[in-house]
């Protein structure tokens, strides 16, 4: 149990991004974003976020070449990119709009001020029905892979913002393991952006397939076998769509 608690929470937080553009990020804006008064709006204390920023920055050579961005999912695994949507840092005298882009990707940005008025994360959404998860993606990339040090990196970022919701066994374990993302009795599993028939992990000439979960809708990313490195690429293999039947 206490296995699949842990698997369950990183299931949450360790899923690939959907966006695959690349555009770049727009400026946070300071304009207020007026957000409905409904239940229980806060998503996470931005004092906590700001330890991810902290794990990327230390952790940036897993993928040199990428940004960091926070997707916005909704509880069944859909992109939240429904109108309406807001999302703000928000305390007692701090109100910084965060722009989202059409895949429900944001930038969230330092400051200093919302970190002394430990603001929060709050949306114009009830907490229930919206995720988030780390966003990051190396450019260049094909739209069917993912690099492993991408996953590894967003990993490292999800965990240090989780930290407390992490069963105290295994963070004591991370300790000698070198982190929560390198636990050998820790699996992790990724979302995949559509159902998949099958995934692989690609080095050069080597390849070995990867098990997939909850019935393809994601796969287990070898993340603590220090065999693959960072630059291997998970591909995926994508089921085929139900066609329509005949009429």
């Amino acid at each position: 149990m206490k296995r699949l608690s842990i698997i369950a929470a990183l299931l949450a937080m360790a899923a690939p991004a959907f966006a695959q553009d690349g555009t770049p990020p727009e400026a946070p804006s300071t304009e207020k974003v007026e957000v409905s008064s409904i239940k229980d709006p806060e998503l996470l204390p931005y004092r906590r976020m700001v330890r991810g920023l902290d794990a990327w920055e230390e952790k940036r050579a897993l993928a040199p070449k990428a940004e960091l961005r926070f997707e916005l999912w909704t509880k069944d695994g859909k992109p939240a990119v429904t109108d309406g949507l807001q999302l703000r840092i928000a305390g007692d005298t701090v109100d910084i709009a965060l722009p989202l882009d059409a895949s429900g990707t944001f930038v969230l940005p330092r400051s200093r001020e919302a970190f002394d008025d430990q603001a929060d994360l709050v949306s114009n959404r009830k907490k229930a029905e919206i995720r988030w998860r780390p966003h990051v993606r190396t450019p260049g990339v094909p739209a069917n892979a993912r690099r492993l040090g991408d996953l590894r990196l967003e990993c490292e970022v999800g965990v240090a913002v989780r930290k407390e919701d992490i069963p105290l066994l295994y963070r004591a374990g991370a300790v000698a393991a070198g982190g929560l993302c390198r636990l050998p009795m820790v699996s992790y599993p990724y979302r995949a952006p559509r159902r998949l028939a099958s995934a692989m992990i690609v080095s050069g000439e080597r390849k070995a397939g990867l098990p997939l979960h909850l019935n393809g809708a994601a796969y287990m990313a070898p993340l603590r076998d220090k065999s693959w490195d960072d630059d291997a690429l998970v591909v995926y293999e994508f089921a085929e769509a139900p066609q329509a039947p005949a009429p």
